[in-house]
């Protein structure tokens, strides 16, 4: 249960926590090694890598019936690179290129039937016009 509303917490106060020292208390407890949190059912629900009290590495969340939600690689607590969702039943869901914590390069949104919903680029955050 503790680690439920330390996941909940994560997600509704991530914007107010910004003046500590990683935006991502989960690695307060285990500045080192992986956390791991669970649904009550005891499913996995979410894999952090913390490195020095910072998310750094592969973040893997999950859906209850063991789907892999989504994947993104952090370093210091910023996104990098490529972060990828895919629907509970396994259909990619979206592609996205991070760069120091913002969206650059493609963002691409599909249906569950592979089409695309919607497609941007971005550059530092910032939405490019396409144009």
């Amino acid at each position: 249960m503790i680690k439920y509303v330390l996941v909940l917490s994560l997600i509704v106060l991530t914007p107010f926590i910004a003046m500590a020292d990683s935006p991502f208390p989960v690695c307060k407890d285990n500045p080192n090694g992986v956390v791991k949190d669970y649904y009550e059912s005891g499913a996995l629900k979410t894999e952090w890598n913390c490195k020095d009290g910072h998310l750094n590495g592969i973040t893997n969340m999950y859906y209850e019936n063991g789907q892999l939600h989504k994947e993104s690689n952090y370093l210091n607590d910023e996104r990098q690179e490529i972060t990828t969702s895919w629907y509970e039943g396994g259909e990619l869901k979206s592609v996205c290129n991070f760069n120091n914590g913002k969206l650059n390069g493609e963002h691409k949104i599909l249906n569950k039937d592979g089409s695309i919903k919607e497609l941007a680029y971005y550059k530092d955050g910032v939405e490019l016009d396409q144009n």
